[in-house]
C-alpha cells in the first residue's frame, strides 16, 4: 500500500519534530521495523479520532507482512525516494 510517491507530500504530512525519529526509524532493520509499526499501530487502538476501520485494516496487513503472506516494499519502491 503507496500512500503517495510524492517524498514532499509524505514529509509534510509528519511534524518536523519526529522527523529524527523517523530516521532513526528506517535504519531499523525490516524485523525492527515490522515490530515498531506494531507497536505504534496497537497504540492507536483506544484513541479518539481513529477510524477503527483503517486500524483493523493496517493491523491485518501488519499481521501478513509479520507472517510472510505479503513482502512490503523498499521506501524507493513505494515512494520514489531513498531515506
Amino acid at each position: 500500500m503507496s500512500l503517495t510517491r510524492d517524498p514532499n507530500l509524505v514529509t509534510s504530512m509528519m511534524p518536523t519534530a519526529i522527523a529524527p525519529v523517523t530516521t532513526k526509524a528506517m535504519k531499523l532493520s525490516p524485523k525492527q521495523r515490522m515490530g515498531l509499526a506494531t507497536l505504534l499501530l496497537d497504540s492507536l487502538e483506544n484513541e479518539v479520532g481513529v477510524e477503527k476501520k483503517l486500524l483493523l485494516k493496517l493491523t491485518k496487513r501488519a499481521a501478513e507482512l509479520r507472517t510472510g503472506k505479503v513482502t512490503g516494499l523498499s521506501t524507493e519502491a513505494a515512494y520514489g525516494f531513498s531515506l
